[in-house]
């Protein structure tokens, strides 16, 4: 009877394991992708993230006005953000840096001061998406920003997740297949980071091309939130070429990890946001194709904005 009195003792009086940290408020804004109401549309992806307080650019766009121009059109406010994240270093997703940067920094020097990339951002390629290595880094650089760079996941927020190099468990070749890294080895751009929010209600994901593979990326998000069921997905997925029953193995995967909202764009493709949306067995007002100026915000859903409608 003793030994148990001081077994419940000790197991009362042990320190409880820390909850893991959960993302309370959360919203996306899109500032560049493919379509538009209102500002302008390109090839490339950029997202404002408001999470708890805080804000983060993902991604730059393409041009190099474009984010810039939209966030004022949209009046978005820019100018507190310190990091922003390189989903991978393609032109379409890095091209805006530089006057982001200036402009910013003319009011806040700290503006965009730290720029997280994952592990081989900097190995060059054989293809133009790829701006020449060493002359970005060394221009960033000199704008008076520093590189992160991200080895394997790390929690940059309480609750909010960077990917690092995603583990590429499927056979999925969301990339441009054929191309190659300077090394001569394909080039399935290795340094794909996505973005992960673990929430009450689930896991939200925010991807720039999803070029890891978006199951990969979405079984990644989960395991680093406990396991928890997706809750919305977020970004481009580099789908747009794949056939239908490539689509329909994807639709399932994900509606078998539980997603409940979809805010595509991109390089996703249009048509094969609709064979998403069938797949998953969702509606027009849970998954879209959204437009610059689009939103998901934890506990509304998503905006996709008119032109998605």
């Amino acid at each position: 009877m003793t030994r148990l009195l001081i077994a419940l003792a000790v197991l009362l009086l042990a320190p409880l394991p820390a909850l893991a940290a959960q993302v309370g408020k959360l919203k996306v804004t899109v500032l560049s992708t493919m379509m538009a109401d209102q500002g302008i549309g390109e090839w490339g992806y950029a997202a404002l993230v408001e999470v708890d307080g805080r804000k983060i650019l993902y991604d730059t766009g393409a041009r190099p006005e474009t984010v810039l121009a939209n966030a004022r059109d949209l009046k978005v406010d820019l100018t507190g953000i310190e990091d922003v994240v390189l989903s991978h270093h393609h032109g379409d997703h890095t091209g805006g840096f530089l006057v982001l940067r200036k402009a910013l920094a003319a009011g806040n020097p700290k503006a965009l001061s730290r720029v997280h990339v994952a592990e081989g951002f900097f190995e060059g390629g054989s293809q133009g998406f790829r701006p020449e290595t060493a002359t970005f880094k060394a221009a960033v650089e000199a704008s008076g920003a520093t590189f992160v760079v991200h080895k394997s996941a790390e929690e940059l927020l309480p609750g909010v997740w960077l990917t690092g190099p995603v583990p590429r468990e499927t056979d999925e070749k969301n990339f441009p297949v054929g191309w190659k890294l300077a090394s001569g080895a394909e080039d399935n751009v290795p340094e794909d980071m996505a973005m992960v929010f673990d929430t009450a209600d689930g896991v939200v994901a925010l991807t720039g091309c999803g070029h890891a593979g978006v199951i990969n990326i979405t079984r990644r998000a989960r395991a680093l939130a406990g396991g928890k069921p997706m809750l919305a997905l977020i970004g481009g997925l580099h789908t747009f070429g794949l056939n239908d029953a490539r689509l329909d193995w994807t639709g399932a995967e994900l509606k078998t990890a539980g997603v409940k909202f979809m805010l595509l764009g991109h390089c996703t493709g249009i048509e094969a946001t609709m064979r998403l949306r069938t797949a998953t067995g969702l509606t027009r007002r849970t998954a879209a194709y959204g437009a610059t100026g689009a939103t998901f915000e934890l506990g509304s859903g998503i905006n996709a904005r008119a032109i998605a409608g």
